[in-house]
Formats: structure tokens, C-alpha cells, sequence
């Protein structure tokens, strides 16, 4: 079984509530898990950053069906690349509202929380990406 990793980011069409953030989460830590699929999504200010990791049959068609959700727009593929070994195993989908962040969480950390998550950063280095997605891997709930 071939794994992979595959990292986007998408802009909200319409304003996105706790409620919808929830049942999102839900929806897909429950399909996620049939699937074998792991990940982290970020939220900021109506923005998404979602890395998925799985078997690369499922992450595609799981992407696919996310690029054709009417709820999301601007849809980035930043990368997509084989991995031997999962770097959010422990996540059916893992999640953490970077807007929310407090003074204190922020203190510390580069600028990088500053941008908007579809930033061209992010979209002509996709390692940036990365290393974001990383540094909330261990805070997320």
C-alpha cells in the first residue's frame, strides 16, 4: 500500500461557524478512520490548511471530493508526494483555529501566523506549509 501526503489549501464560500467547523470534523474523523486516512486541517479567518496522509487511492478520491464541496473555493493543491512513515498518524483529522490563538500561544513563533493561510508563501513553498502544519501538531484536539 502505497502512502502519500497531499496538502491544500481552500477559502470558505460563505461564512464558516463553530457548528459548521464541528460537523465537519465529525463527518470526517468518522470516514476518515474507515479509510486509514490521517491529517490536520487549519482554520484561519475563513481560510483552510489541510495536509491528509493514507493509502494514495483514498487520499485522491478524498481530495477529489473536497474539490468539488460547493462549500469550499480557491482549492490549492500545494503538494502531493509518497512517504514511508505518517507525520500525524495519531489524527483521523486533527484540528486547531489558528485565529484564535492568544498572545501567549503566539509569543515565540514567526511572523508565518500572521499570514492568511492561502498566502503565496505557502503557495510557492510548500515546505512552509509544512513546517506550519507541524508546529501544531502536537496542540491540536
Amino acid at each position: 500500500m502505497a502512502l502519500i501526503t497531499l496538502i491544500y489549501v481552500s477559502s470558505a464560500v460563505r461564512s464558516v461557524s463553530y457548528s459548521d467547523i464541528q460537523d465537519i470534523l465529525r463527518q470526517s474523523r468518522e470516514a476518515n478512520g474507515k479509510k486509514g486516512i490521517t491529517g490536520l486541517l487549519l482554520f484561519q479567518d475563513g481560510n483552510f490548511m489541510q495536509v491528509l496522509e493514507g493509502n494514495a487511492e483514498f487520499v485522491d478520491e478524498l481530495h477529489q471530493k473536497i474539490s468539488n464541496d460547493p462549500r469550499h473555493g480557491g482549492i490549492i493543491t500545494l503538494f502531493r508526494e509518497p512517504i514511508l512513515t505518517r507525520s500525524f498518524s495519531d489524527w483521523k483529522m486533527g484540528f486547531k483555529d489558528i485565529g484564535d490563538l492568544t498572545e501567549d500561544e503566539k509569543a515565540g513563533r514567526s511572523d508565518y501566523l500572521e499570514l492568511p493561510l492561502n498566502d503565496a508563501l505557502y503557495i510557492s513553498n510548500p515546505n512552509e506549509a509544512f513546517i506550519l502544519l507541524q508546529a501544531f501538531r502536537n496542540t491540536v484536539r
